[in-house]
């Protein structure tokens, strides 16, 4: 009898819906990964670098609503930045831009453009820094661009990641492995 009340008083729980995950498929700029996601040379590095840009334009790599333009504080050193609420906790951060056409509240859609990478704050020159946070904690945003943009993948060591697919340039086989023999 007490399991049949158990199993009542459950399917009468309403069940929440897991938050969605930002599943983009669009780049937020035409570049190659210059920097990965977690420690590089020895520093935490909570986000992508996109450099050796093809254009300087940054788009939007997921619909949201944008919370905050400009240099904002707890983002020293970030520079010029846009901030955009995802939805389900996340948010994704644009940085080093040199400037932005979107504004605090606006709703914004995938690849709508949202400003020009540039080279604010504290950089080494013109790129563009992207985050991924849930609920306030960097993770790698690299996980949540669809698989069949890594599709082919073997190893980092090969490939870098660049707008629209994967690159095996010689430039990129060359950065890895000169970064991987100093540690």
């Amino acid at each position: 009898m007490l399991s049949l009340l158990v199993a009542f008083a459950l399917a009468r729980t309403p069940v929440t819906p897991a938050p969605p995950v930002p599943t983009w498929s669009t780049w937020p700029a035409q570049g190659t990964v210059t920097s990965p996601f977690g420690y590089d040379g020895g520093r935490r590095h909570p986000g992508i670098d996109i450099g050796i840009l093809r254009s300087l334009e940054v788009r939007a790599a997921q619909p949201g609503r944008v919370l905050g333009v400009g240099e904002l504080p707890g983002f020293e050193g970030y520079g010029n930045v846009v901030e955009v609420a995802l939805g389900g906790g996340y948010t994704a951060l644009y940085a080093h831009l040199a400037g932005w056409r979107v504004r605090a509240g606006q709703q914004i859609a995938a690849g709508q453009r949202l400003g020009t990478a540039g080279c604010t704050g504290w950089c080494t020159g013109t790129h563009l820094h992207f985050e991924l946070r849930r609920g306030g904690e960097p993770i790698s945003p690299l996980h949540y661009f669809r698989r069949a943009q890594k599709r082919g993948v073997r190893s980092s060591a090969s490939f870098c990641l660049r707008s629209g697919g994967i690159s095996s340039t010689a430039a990129c086989r060359t950065y890895i492995r000169r970064r991987s023999s100093n540690t």
